[in-house]
C-alpha cells in the first residue's frame, strides 16, 4: 500500500494540481512563508500573482536624499 497526496496550486484562480507519493510535490515551486505552512505554486506565474495580492511588508517613502 502507498500513501499519496494531492496537491493543487496555492493561487486561488489556479486549478493545476499533481499526486505523489513525495512530501513535495514534483516540478511545483514551495514557498516556505514566516511560521506558516509551505505553500505550493505551479508557475512562477502563480507565485507573482499570489503575491501581487498581498500588501507590502515594507514601505520606503520617497523623498530627497540627505
Amino acid at each position: 500500500m502507498s500513501i499519496s497526496r494531492v496537491y493543487s496550486c496555492d493561487w486561488r484562480e489556479c486549478n493545476h494540481h499533481v499526486q505523489t507519493g513525495g512530501l513535495r510535490p514534483p516540478l511545483f515551486l514551495t514557498v516556505e512563508a514566516d511560521g506558516g505552512d509551505p505553500l505550493h505554486f505551479c508557475t512562477w506565474d502563480c507565485v507573482l500573482k499570489y503575491a501581487a495580492e498581498k500588501p507590502p511588508c515594507e514601505t520606503i517613502p520617497m523623498g530627497v536624499a540627505d
